[in-house]
């Protein structure tokens, strides 16, 4: 039985329904403007479909709801606990996610715009076929999480721990990953055009076929990373720590690679021509 009516009354006599419980409600379709739900509960509950503009989930407990196919605009859902909520083919525009819980959280061709993530615990998400433009994704938790066929522009994921997360056939345009960590994930197949890694920890990361023409990742740490037939040329590796590396038929075309550290690489196949392989270490 749907519960719209109930919560537009409540709504229309008082827009502010802080610390109020919802939980298991049935609100799919319901339109929200200028409500603000600070602390509310609505755990399990179902808002698919929902058009959601101007609303304040700020530390509200929202584990488990569903928001399918939601239109959200201008939300603020910082701080708030939003384990294992469903945004699967969801349109988000400016929402403040900022020090959110997002753990087994589901955004399976969501579309996201100008949303701020910074600080947020993403680990274990689903993000499959996403579409994220001028979103920051500073220092969140992206362990483990599952982004394969993602597609990032414009955006900054500066200090990101994303170990262990499936990046592969991704495409990143114009993206900050200075100082983050990948380790040991999946970047087979992906595409990063205008990308920083600078300074990253991709210890053991999948770097298979990659397309990554022009990639800074000066002083990264590619230990036993295994970079098998990536296109890095013209990338900067200056500095770059590749021991145990593999690098068969790696492309480093006019590539930096000044300082690097490749002891133990397997280097065989490898293309570098026109590269600047000053004082690099080969063992």
């Amino acid at each position: 039985m749907s519960n719209v009516d109930e919560v537009i009354t409540a709504v229309l006599k008082d827009s502010k329904q802080d610390g109020a419980d919802f939980s298991g409600f049935d609100l799919q379709g319901v339109s929200l403007n200028g409500v603000s739900f600070v602390y509310a509960t609505f755990t399990g509950a179902n808002l698919d479909g929902a058009e959601l503009m101007e609303i304040n989930f700020s530390q509200a407990s929202m584990e488990n709801t569903s928001l399918k196919k939601a239109k959200i605009k201008n939300v603020n859902f910082s701080g708030a606990n939003l384990k294992g909520v469903n945004f699967e083919d969801a349109t988000l525009v400016g929402c403040d996610f900022k020090n959110a819980i997002l753990e087994n959280s589901e955004f399976t061709s969501a579309t996201l715009k100008n949303c701020n993530f910074k600080g947020s615990n993403m680990s274990y998400t689903n993000m499959y076929s996403a579409s994220l433009e001028k979103c920051d994704l500073a220092f969140t938790r992206l362990m483990y999480g599952y982004l394969k066929q993602i597609v990032i522009k414009e955006s900054k994921m500066t200090g990101c721990n994303a170990r262990g997360t499936d990046l592969s056939f991704s495409k990143l345009t114009n993206v900050d990953m200075t100082g983050s960590t990948l380790k040991y994930g999946d970047l087979n197949t992906c595409t990063f055009k205008d990308v920083n890694l600078c300074h990253s920890n991709l210890i053991g990361v999948e770097f298979k076929d990659a397309h990554c023409a022009g990639l800074q990742i000066e002083e990264a740490n590619l230990e036993g990373a295994d970079m098998t037939y990536a296109n890095m040329e013209g990338s900067n590796l200056k500095n770059a720590f590749l021991l145990e590396a593999n690098l068969h038929g790696t492309n480093f075309t006019n590539a930096n690679l000044m300082d690097a550290y490749l002891v133990d690489a397997n280097i065989s196949k490898a293309i570098t021509k026109g590269a600047n392989l000053e004082n690099t270490i080969l063992r």
